[in-house]
């Protein structure tokens, strides 16, 4: 028995030694267990992990408080309580936020990062002007000062935080994104038609006839150059349906004192190198 005892004993130092080790028995369980619930009691009921601050980022149209109240986390919560996920999702829920984080800053601080919703476009709706995205989502109620462009025939504004996605929108977003900065804050209007056909107003109360959503860039430019060129001549309107050749028609001087009410005599105008010039009448179908 001795020596069963003995062989037994050596094939265990032996498996040992072989990087076998043996199984912790029971009351090193129980230790590991009681060790993790007393850290896990620690970190959810110490004072030093309790919020002292929540840090909103990012933000420039909606203000720290409207982020921190709709994230909804208490003061002096602990930390490792708060559903970072839940939090997140209240603050998406503010129709001006695009995305948003909420993250855990150890040892006691909140931190809320989001990325706010850029207005392209004014739409009418209900009381008055909605500013909206490039994808529709309306932000909320526009500003008195705001310059934006207004959006016609594309429907109207939805409640905020819903989503216009009408042809007619997707076309007018399509044309004011291929515009460069200097020559969208003198428009005052772009009208979609039925047919998908674009009408632009400009702040000075000049329409352009732009025509089917094509060679957008390159009507841009043009429009651009001649707005540039013509100064205060007054114009009354610009046709711009052919890329390549872009036509003016300008308002009579008699016209412009009250002389004469008709266009008829209105002389246009060609940027250089274009095939058009001299006299022209109104434009058939407008």
């Amino acid at each position: 028995m001795e020596g069963q005892a003995l062989v037994s004993s050596y094939f265990a130092g032996a498996g040992a030694a072989e990087g076998h080790p043996a199984k912790p028995n029971l009351i090193e369980r129980v230790c590991i267990i009681v060790l993790l619930l007393v850290c896990g009691f620690v970190l959810l009921s110490s004072p030093l992990f309790s919020i002292h601050e929540i840090q909103v980022e990012g933000n420039k149209q909606v203000a720290s408080k409207e982020i921190t109240g709709a994230a909804h986390i208490p003061p002096g919560e602990n930390i490792f309580r708060v559903n970072l996920k839940d939090a997140a999702a209240r603050v998406r829920r503010i129709p001006a936020v695009k995305e948003v984080a909420v993250v855990r800053c150890l040892p006691n601080r909140i931190k809320i990062r989001v990325c706010e919703r850029e207005a392209i476009a004014l739409v009418p709706g209900k009381g008055g002007f909605y500013a909206l995205d490039e994808a529709g989502v309306c932000i909320g109620r526009a500003r008195a000062d705001c310059s934006l462009p207004v959006v016609t025939g594309a429907g109207n504004a939805p409640a905020p935080g819903r989503s216009l996605s009408t042809e007619g929108y997707r076309t007018a977003v399509t044309v004011l994104k291929a515009f460069d900065a200097k020559l969208t804050v003198r428009l005052a209007e772009v009208h979609v038609t039925p047919y998908q056909v674009v009408e632009l107003f400009t702040s000075d109360g000049v329409k352009v006839y732009f025509g089917r959503p094509e060679k957008i860039m390159e009507k841009g430019l043009i429009l651009s150059r001649l707005l540039d060129a013509l100064g205060s001549r007054k114009v009354a309107y610009i046709d711009l349906k052919v890329a390549d050749r872009p036509v003016v028609k300008f308002v009579p001087a008699e016209e412009e004192k009250g002389a004469h009410d008709s266009l008829h005599s209105t002389t246009g105008y060609a940027l250089p190198g274009a095939t058009i010039s001299g006299p022209v009448s109104d434009l058939p179908g407008h």
